[in-house]
């Protein structure tokens, strides 16, 4: 059994080396993710893990946080077979960046040398990934000497809470993971999730303490990542103007989306919340301002006159001062969305728009870059315009952008996005759909863009607007790893390799198609109980979105609204009028049945997965709990159809089938909000000031904003069908 499995070892590497170059790459079965930038195969046969003895430390450096492996060898004093020598060199000449490191197997030894501590840290967490591969396969260590280094210094992932907390503990667990994977900054947005000491009234009842997040930074900062504060300012402050001792300061007195940027008042407060995120994050370098989509200002008497005078960028740009003023003051950077200035001369559509051709952005960029010239004096210098876009990023506009920070010698890094479909949905696979939104294809293309371009700093964005599971975001965050650290590495396919074993310990050859089954599942699930739109008609998309995420409260007065949704929803069969209800929604009732066809096999892979993955077998739990809870609506179509039926016999049994699937997804609901509580906090305290607007997940107070249709639905059935 030993000689065949050696045997099909040394046939994978001769194909391996056939296909991708023997120099360039780790042999089978050994991944290191995200991809070195140097990988040199040395005679010899390597090294049993087994031989491995103690740790040693070379030169002024102290032993870096090591993995779960690493972790059980001691710490000696001296050289010899079966150390891992930890070497600090300040002046080795091949690595760029304290960030780089040289690890080099032989067949008794381990040696790690770098520049920076940061580099020994980092050449621990890619030996801890070859020591995995190695114990997963009971195989030694290859021998070998890899030289990496990272292609952008800012590597950030964006933690949004503003709709929901996670428990602290699965965010010191983030932490751990995304150092394996050598992420080096999160931008945390706290909104009200945080105990804001300076004024109280904006951090909601159930928020971080400062004290708690210090200590979140300071566990971070040994894993070499930065916690970067974002407080929205501007706009999107609703966070704040919802409570009216801050009514005040806005823009409209009965609009809470917008500080007004010429009242003083607004900078008390917004000095206050950025104080005591500063103090939260203690020794970080940067403050994420926030300052994107800002409507709703030069409207009210103090501003109307400058507005009409000089503009609304310069009201934008007065605030932007104030706020760069404050940070520099305060011994940080500040960081700013870019999205406004580029608004205001008129070119924000062609960093963006795909309709737009390179001949309209030119033309675009003729008038509006005079714009931006005349204010390029008052962009201040000291900031970093993040200039956001959430699709491929090759419109001639956004390029034009990046080039326009360039000449004016202002500070630009670029953000991307993982899943910002968000809510119940499995990732679409855009290899498969040409690669406009975001996603594993769109992160790669918009950072090797950036690198092209010796940009030094990406964001992969996480928004939590239909606030989607944690795990939801974990694939896209670490090909923001993989790509921000060697943007022209692997490739897609290559990737997804690497994460399923790196994450899982596992080898799923049929992944794509398996999350493309899960994801049309998914899909009918999300539009099932609606009349129009269908997410696989591009006509009527957004307007299926739309229905779903706008389901604003009833206005005051207006308390019977409500009932107003269900003209949305798809209407119940008429026992006067059977097989007319079935006819008239055939196609949904033809894609229930195939959903409800394809439970069986594809619960069992995922319960499998589950049971087979070395490694967070969370994700596979989280994953089948939500299959089988969106399977449900298609089992109640289909009870429907029956209880539809012409055939009185059918009819009836169609009334006990349709009890039966209210009954069980009532008990699939429960089941996955269990799930969901194992890292979530899922409801807000009663004593929680509700924050609502357009966001699917602001509309409850609880978990229940995923199922407001189900819920109409049923009560519908209840009240209609006997």
């Amino acid at each position: 059994m030993k000689i065949k499995f050696q045997f099909f070892l040394a046939l994978k590497l001769i194909c391996f080396v056939c296909s991708s170059g023997y120099a360039a790459q780790l042999p089978y079965p050994f991944k290191i993710l995200p991809q070195p930038q140097k990988v040199d195969l040395l005679n010899g046969k390597g090294l049993k893990p087994g031989n491995l003895v103690s740790i040693l430390l070379k030169g002024d450096s102290k032993l870096p946080v090591i993995g779960t492996l690493l972790s059980q060898l001691p710490v000696g004093k001296s050289a010899g077979k079966g150390t891992v020598a930890l070497i600090l060199n300040k002046t080795i000449a091949s690595l760029p960046s304290e960030e780089g490191y040289i690890l080099a197997i032989t067949r008794d030894r381990i040696e790690i040398t770098a520049k920076g501590e940061a580099g020994l840290f980092y050449g621990c967490q890619s030996l801890e990934q070859l020591l995995e591969d190695a114990r997963d396969n009971n195989i030694p260590l290859p021998s070998c000497s890899i030289t990496d280094f990272p292609a952008l210094s800012y590597r950030a992932v964006h933690f949004d809470v503003k709709h929901h907390l996670d428990h602290m503990n699965y965010y010191y667990e983030s932490i751990d993971r995304l150092a394996r994977y050598k992420i080096n900054a999160i931008v945390f947005e706290f909104e009200d999730k945080l105990r804001y000491q300076l004024q109280p009234l904006v951090g909601a009842p159930q928020s971080i303490s400062l004290d708690e997040m210090s200590a979140l930074t300071k566990y971070a900062r040994e894993r070499y990542i930065e916690i970067t504060p974002l407080v929205q300012g501007l706009g999107h402050a609703t966070f704040i103007l919802k409570h009216e001792q801050y009514a005040g300061l806005r823009e409209l007195p009965w609009n809470h989306w917008a500080f007004c940027p010429l009242n003083e008042g607004t900078y008390q407060v917004l000095f206050d919340l950025y104080r005591d995120a500063i103090k939260a994050t203690p020794g970080s370098k940067y403050l994420h301002i926030g300052g994107d989509e800002i409507g709703n200002i030069g409207l009210c008497p103090r501003c109307k006159p400058t507005a009409d005078k000089e503009g609304m960028m310069s009201l934008n740009l007065y605030w932007l001062k104030r706020v760069c003023e404050f940070a520099k003051e305060n011994n940080r950077i500040p960081i700013f969305w870019d999205d406004m200035p580029l608004q205001h001369a008129g070119l924000y559509k062609t960093t963006w728009s795909d309709e737009v051709t390179a001949a309209e952005a030119t033309e675009a960029w003729k008038k509006g870059i005079a714009t931006l010239d005349s204010l390029q004096q008052d962009f201040p210098k000291n900031c970093v315009y993040m200039r956001w876009n959430y699709s491929m990023a090759r419109q001639p506009g956004n390029i034009l952008a990046l080039d326009w920070y360039r000449q004016h010698k202002l500070q630009a890094m670029v953000a991307t996005a993982t899943n910002a479909e968000g809510g119940m949905l499995f990732q679409a696979d855009e290899r498969n759909k040409g690669a406009a939104s975001s996603g594993i294809v769109s992160i790669r293309s918009f950072i090797q863009m950036a690198a092209e371009k010796n940009i030094s700093g990406m964001l992969c964005t996480a928004w939590d607007d239909k606030s989607p599971h944690m795990e939801n975001y974990w694939r896209g965050f670490i090909a923001a790893a993989e790509y921000s650290w060697s943007p022209n590495g692997r490739s897609l396919e290559g990737f997804d390799e690497a994460w399923l074993q790196r994450e899982f310990g596992l080898s799923l050859p049929g992944y794509t198609t398996l999350n493309e089954q899960l994801r049309a599942g998914s899909l009918l699930w999300y539009e099932a109980l609606y009349k129009k739109g269908s997410l696989f008609d591009d006509e009527n998309a957004l307007q299926s979105m739309k229905q779903v995420e706008h389901w604003l409260p009833p206005s005051e007065g207006q308390e019977n609204k409500q009932f107003d949704y269900t003209s949305k929803l798809i209407e119940l069969p008429d026992k006067k009028s059977p097989g007319l209800w079935s006819e008239k929604y055939s196609d949904k009732l033809s894609r229930a049945e195939s959903a409800l066809k394809n439970y069986p096999e594809l619960s069992q892979k995922l319960e499998d997965l589950q049971n087979n993955s070395r490694r967070n077998k969370y994700y596979w739990k989280l994953a089948g709990s939500l299959y089988k809870f969106q399977t449900e609506t298609p089992r109640l179509l289909i009870a429907l159809k029956h209880y539809d039926s012409k055939d009185l016999a059918e009819h009836n049994a169609g009334i006990a089938e349709v009890k039966k699937a209210l009954i069980a997804s009532h008990l699939a609901w429960t089941e996955l909000e269990e799930v969901y509580t194992q890292t979530r906090f899922i409801a807000n305290p009663a004593n929680y000031l509700p924050d609502r607007y357009f966001h699917l997940a602001s509309q409850r107070e609880d978990l229940t904003w995923m199922i407001q249709a189900q819920e109409l639905y049923e009560r519908m059935i209840v009240n209609n069908l006997q």
